[in-house]
C-alpha cells in the first residue's frame, strides 16, 4: 500500500494543473516561478565561455514572462501583495521605467519571448562594456538556429529583474525546446544556459511561453 501511496504521489499532476493559481498556497507560488516548466534557478555552466570559471557561480531566478500561466502567477502575486500592503502595485507601478517597460510589454508580447532573470538592481548596467556584452552574447538557441536579442530592460529600484526580449518568429513552427545562453552583468560567473521543454510548456493543446 505504502508503495502504491508513493507512486500515485509520483504520478500526480503538479498543483498548477489542477487547482488555479488563487488556491495556491504562497510556497505554490514561489516555487511555480522558480521549479515549473517555465521557471527554473539556474545555475553557472561547467565550462562557461572563455574556457575557464570568472567566479563562484550562484543560482539564478529565470523565468519566462510572456508566458501565460506565468503572467498569471505573477498577477496573483501582486494581488496577495497589495492585500499585505494595500498602495504598493501602484506606487511599483509609478516607477517611470517599469512603468515603459510595461507598455512595451503590452505592445510586443505576442511578438516576442521575454526572459525575466533576477540580477538585482546593481551597477553594472552603467557599465557599457557589460551591457554590450549582455547584447552580443545574449541569445536563443532553436535547434541549429541562434536568436540575438532584441530588446532588454534591466532592472529597476523596484524590480529586480533584468528583461530580454527575443523574437518569436523562428521558433513559432520549430517545435525546438527553448534553450537561452544569457550573459548576466553583476552576476558573479555572468552567463547561464537555462532549457525550456517545449512538451512541458503545452497548456490544453497550446503552446505557452
Amino acid at each position: 500500500m505504502i508503495w502504491l501511496a508513493l507512486a500515485a504521489l509520483l504520478f500526480a499532476d503538479p498543483f498548477w494543473q489542477t487547482k488555479p493559481a488563487k488556491d495556491w498556497t504562497d510556497a505554490e507560488l514561489s516555487q511555480f516561478l522558480s521549479d515549473s516548466p517555465w521557471a527554473q534557478m539556474a545555475a553557472q555552466p561547467a565550462k562557461p565561455e572563455g574556457g575557464k570559471n570568472a567566479g563562484e557561480g550562484k543560482l539564478v531566478q529565470v523565468y519566462l514572462a510572456t508566458a501565460g500561466p506565468v503572467v498569471t502567477a505573477l498577477a496573483e502575486r501582486d494581488r496577495r501583495m497589495e492585500l499585505r500592503r494595500p498602495g504598493i502595485t501602484k506606487a511599483l507601478a509609478e516607477d517611470p521605467l517599469s512603468e515603459e517597460r510595461a507598455l512595451w510589454f503590452a505592445d510586443h508580447r505576442t511578438e516576442y519571448i521575454i526572459v525575466a532573470a533576477r540580477v538585482e538592481n546593481n551597477d553594472a548596467f552603467s557599465i557599457e562594456k557589460e551591457t554590450s556584452r549582455m547584447e552580443r552574447d545574449s541569445v536563443l538557441e532553436v535547434g541549429r538556429t541562434q536568436v540575438k536579442v532584441s530588446a532588454t530592460f534591466p532592472p529597476t529600484h523596484t524590480d529586480p529583474h533584468l528583461y530580454l526580449a527575443f523574437p518569436r518568429d523562428p521558433v513559432a513552427a520549430s517545435g525546438k525546446d527553448l534553450s537561452f545562453a544569457l550573459y548576466l552583468p553583476g552576476v558573479p560567473a555572468p552567463y547561464r544556459i537555462v532549457t525550456f521543454k517545449i512538451k512541458g510548456m503545452m497548456v490544453d493543446g497550446k503552446l505557452e511561453m
